[in-house]
């Protein structure tokens, strides 16, 4: 029997988003941006749940959700808010992939740039692949210690700018997280929670506890995007496209182990198909 390409998942998820988008009336950039965060969520999902049905369905189901909740977030730039979505968990899936010699840490230590550089929430990324990148078994140039260090500074940077009331850093900070409201904290939560549905939300929770079980770095990444997307949105008083993304690849893994805990491999897909579309794209589907 030959095995299915689950791979494919990636590809299909991306054009039926990025067609999603058009059909919504999108401009070109906004439907490419979007395909590439429908793609970039499926394979983080894949990187770490592995690459079986039930996990190909879940990874897809994780893509639609991040899609329809972004896509449904109110003023907000997509082309920009879904770019920098999409770069932050492509960086992501490559912490959660092992790491061969013959590998090359650059395309996570690129992502994360473009992450930080488009949306403060994913600032800690760059740190975190610059520390990949020093301690992994590849060779290393010697500059290799520029990409920490500017991270850190980057970091602390961020924290300024998201506590300055006036002059240079609030410039900064409105310049780079893009978006103000005033939405109060507990409303802003209540709001993610029906963005996403309350059982997709448990499903995330569980399933982002599972993922920082897949290695320090993605450990660390998982946490230091959960953490800089909340505090991005409670000092902005409105919420991102960070906390969407982040908690839609957490609800795919969290739909993937619990499909796995069905041995019949039919049993699984069918498990994965089903709580995918109850825990995640109906509630998706209803707000439209």
């Amino acid at each position: 029997m030959v095995p299915p390409k689950t791979w494919l998942a990636i590809p299909i998820m991306a054009i039926a988003c990025a067609a999603l988008a058009f059909a919504l009336g999108h401009e070109p950039p906004a439907v490419i941006a979007i395909g590439a965060l429908a793609a970039a969520t499926a394979a983080a999902v894949r990187a770490f749940v592995g690459s079986s049905l039930a996990a190909a369905i879940s990874a897809g189901a994780a893509a639609l959700l991040a899609t329809l909740a972004v896509l449904d977030l109110p003023a907000l730039d997509v082309l920009r808010a879904a770019l920098a979505a999409a770069a932050a968990l492509f960086a992501i899936a490559e912490f959660a992939r092992p790491l061969p010699v013959d590998a090359s840490p650059l395309p996570a230590v690129g992502a994360a740039l473009v992450a930080g550089v488009l949306d403060p929430s994913y600032v800690a990324l760059l740190a975190i692949s610059g520390v990949r990148f020093l301690l992994g078994p590849w060779s290393r140039p010697r500059w290799a210690i520029v990409i920490p260090f500017v991270g850190t500074l980057a970091i602390g940077v961020a924290l300024l700018a998201g506590c300055a009331h006036s002059g240079m850093f609030a410039d900064l900070w409105h310049a780079w997280a893009a978006r103000s409201g005033t939405t109060p904290p507990l409303e802003l939560l209540a709001q993610a929670g029906d963005t996403l549905g309350p059982i997709a939300v448990i499903a995330a929770l569980a399933g982002l506890a599972v993922c920082t079980l897949r290695g320090r770095y993605a450990a660390a990444a998982v946490i230091a995007v959960m953490v800089g997307a909340i505090g991005v949105d409670l000092t902005s008083g409105m919420l991102g496209a960070a906390t969407i993304a982040i908690a839609a690849v957490g609800a795919g893994v969290g739909l993937a182990r619990l499909a796995a805990t069905v041995r019949w491999p039919t049993g699984q897909s069918f498990v994965g198909a089903t709580a995918g579309f109850m825990i995640v794209v109906a509630p998706a589907m209803l707000r439209w």
